[in-house]
């Protein structure tokens, strides 16, 4: 699979209702800080609870221009074609705030 364009800079409301404007900045820094050694993030259908099952998983974050893409790996060919088939319509980022204590 290519990149995945998961986020934007701009105001994005989280699923508690809360505004949050992120930065180009915010978003190097997120793609800098992102070490799939330490925790590394699921591709999931929907928000479920856990995370999981996982479909992939992100390899790396990259800033490109205004938009973080991730880059997967160890697809599950069957996601992948529903991905590809654009049967999902849209990608939903789940991020830890620097501040909460299971950042990892």
């Amino acid at each position: 699979m290519t990149p995945l364009q998961i986020f934007r800079v701009g105001q994005h409301t989280d699923m508690t209702g809360r505004t949050i404007a992120f930065s180009a900045s915010d978003l190097a820094a997120t793609a800098a800080a992102y070490d799939p050694a330490r925790y590394e993030a699921p591709l999931v259908v929907g928000h479920p609870t856990t995370d999981d099952p996982a479909y992939g998983w992100v390899a790396a974050l990259v800033l490109s221009g205004s938009c973080l893409e991730a880059s997967p790996r160890q697809v599950d060919p069957a996601f992948a074609a529903l991905v590809n088939e654009e049967r999902f319509n849209r990608i939903s980022a789940s991020f830890f705030l620097p501040d909460v204590p299971s950042n990892p």
